[in-house]
């Protein structure tokens, strides 16, 4: 796992006063049940969540989980993936960070992390479905072949040492790193990043709401310029993470590199699902 805010994710926030609100709307009268709705938003409170990875020395991965919360309130966080499950207390209330030591081994896939906090009667939780392994500032992905190191036949690198397997499209190119992480769609898109939308229409899932997983289309406003696609690496309070190469560039990350970065959801033009992304967000 990179230094990162691993690879795409959703955010949710459940809030137990005002799903009993709800429940006890349809049995009371409507002022009684506005009273009711009114001093259960009196008492929410809400909690953010923000993870990130780094990749240290010896085959460890360093996992920070924060949680904002008020200081009243004391936090659980849960993390779990395939054959994984963890529970981390906090000894103190309020905020707080967790951090934890993974194993270069740990899963692969997606993670979900889960901050209970409590004050009282009253809990919120706060979900973060999120992609493990990817970098959040230096661009470069954990786990790339090293500079020099023998590569598998037929795989074509980047100058950051990014390696995909028979991916036939041009190196460092948007195109490149996107049909890398996404193989399955290989034999459906073509051309430019502009196209893959339409490609796509009527051969796999695809709609406007982002998951991890899926590629982000970006068709341009421009006549003739060649769009851009990204990987969905994780979704949180309507931005999405987004890994890809040929990005605008950075002092840390140039041209043809790869890069991690937020963007809002909002901002690309439709989402490719399929593969890790299944039939796109649930409801």
């Amino acid at each position: 796992m990179g230094d990162n805010s691993l690879a795409m994710s959703r955010t949710r926030q459940l809030t137990a006063p005002l799903m009993l609100a709800a429940l006890l709307t349809g049995f009371a009268p409507a002022p009684a049940a506005r009273a009711l709705a009114a001093r259960a938003a009196s008492l929410a409170f809400n909690v953010s969540l923000r993870v990130s990875a780094t990749a240290k020395a010896g085959s460890v991965n360093l996992l920070t989980v924060a949680a904002s919360a008020p200081a009243t309130t004391s936090c659980t966080l849960r993390i779990s993936a395939r054959h994984l499950a963890k529970t981390l207390p906090s000894n103190r209330l309020g905020s707080v960070v967790w951090r934890w030591r993974a194993s270069a081994g740990a899963p692969a896939g997606v993670w979900t992390f889960t901050a209970t906090c409590r004050e009282g009667s009253n809990w919120v939780a706060s979900w973060y479905k999120a992609e493990m392994g990817f970098p959040e500032w230096s661009g470069a992905l954990l786990g790339a072949t090293a500079k020099g190191a023998p590569t598998a036949s037929g795989a074509s690198c980047d100058s950051q040492g990014v390696c995909f397997a028979n991916d036939p499209l041009p190196v460092g190119q948007c195109t490149w790193y996107a049909v890398g992480r996404r193989p399955d769609l290989l034999s459906v898109v073509h051309g430019d990043a502009r196209e893959w939308l339409r490609a796509a229409r009527g051969r796999v899932p695809e709609g406007r709401r982002p998951e991890v997983g899926a590629l982000a289309v970006f068709v341009p406003h421009s006549p003739g310029a060649p769009g851009h696609v990204a990987y969905v690496a994780a979704v949180s309070h309507g931005r999405v993470l987004l890994d890809d190469s040929d990005w605008r560039p950075t002092p840390w990350s140039p041209w043809l590199e790869v890069h991690e970065h937020w963007e809002a959801a909002r901002s690309a033009s439709g989402y490719i699902y399929g593969g890790p992304a299944g039939n796109g967000p649930q409801l």
